[in-house]
């Protein structure tokens, strides 16, 4: 009598944050399951299938990795693993991990194969196609920064505008603008996702569309003594993905306060 080996049961399952990926730039895959036996030391493995790009731990560094309860590392002459412990049967599991493209990797495609590791561990499974590029994703923001007096009887104050304009072509995320403001000071009256510190105001955007804008605003009270030139200056400080051209990074404006009722701003 013949018996037949049945099957490896799937239990692990993934995605994507993008099936396209330029070369220096990152790719995130989220996965979960539930571990369908109980499993010793399981870990989720990443190879690259059908392709000429090589082994996947060759062309790509971990950047991040959650779900883990051990350091994710890559396994020589096969891909990067996220360790899970040890993994009773029903028990659900998730994580993600975030991989960067090596610079100098070729075009190409390869098919993101992935596996329950461990004893007993489930057969490897084809997930999506990833198409590698060589242009990277960029994204042109330009910072504006203007202002006017404000001025009252009771709280003289000298407004800000700030600006910040997605040029494209892509789409940008994680942005921090950063306004350094005279030693000391304190701004006020600011939009939500600003904060200010003495000498700094900090704005964070999550994310602005390609040929969007994010505007913000916020007030730098002036005090008696604040006579003469008083000089702000905003700087995108961080963004993602890269910035293409820093020349319009930066913007200033300049106000002369002549006196608590009269300045002027350029």
């Amino acid at each position: 009598m013949q018996f037949l080996v049945a099957p490896a049961h799937a239990v692990s399952r993934i995605s994507v944050s993008s099936t396209t990926v330029a070369a220096g730039e990152t790719l995130t895959i989220d996965f979960n399951g539930t571990a369908d036996t109980p499993r010793t030391g399981a870990g989720e493995n990443f190879y690259s299938g059908s392709t000429n790009l090589g082994t996947l731990d060759t062309f790509t560094t971990i950047e991040s990795c959650t779900g883990n309860t051990a350091p994710c590392h890559e396994v020589d002459g096969f891909g990067p693993r996220v360790p899970l412990g040890d993994l009773d049967g029903g028990e659900s599991f998730s994580g993600s991990i975030t991989l960067r493209i090596d610079p100098e990797t070729p075009v190409g495609t390869f098919v993101l194969r992935y596996q329950l590791y461990a004893d007993g561990g489930e057969a490897t499974a084809d997930g999506p196609t990833i198409t590698v590029t060589n242009t990277p994703a960029e994204a042109d923001l330009e910072v504006g920064l203007s202002a006017r007096p404000q001025l009252g009887i009771l709280v003289p104050a000298l407004s800000y505008t700030l600006s910040t304009r997605n040029h494209g072509p892509e789409d940008a995320t994680a942005i921090t603008v950063t306004a350094t403001l005279p030693a000391g000071r304190i701004a006020t009256d600011l939009s939500s996702g600003c904060t200010s510190v003495p000498g700094t105001v900090t704005c964070v955007y999550e994310d602005i569309a390609d040929g969007a804008d994010a505007v913000s605003t916020f007030r730098l009270p002036i005090m008696l003594l604040d006579f003469g030139s008083v000089a702000v200056t905003a700087t995108r400080t961080t963004s993602s993905p890269d910035d293409p051209n820093t020349a319009n990074d930066t913007s200033a404006a300049t106000c002369s306060v002549i006196s608590i009722a009269l300045a002027h701003c350029v």
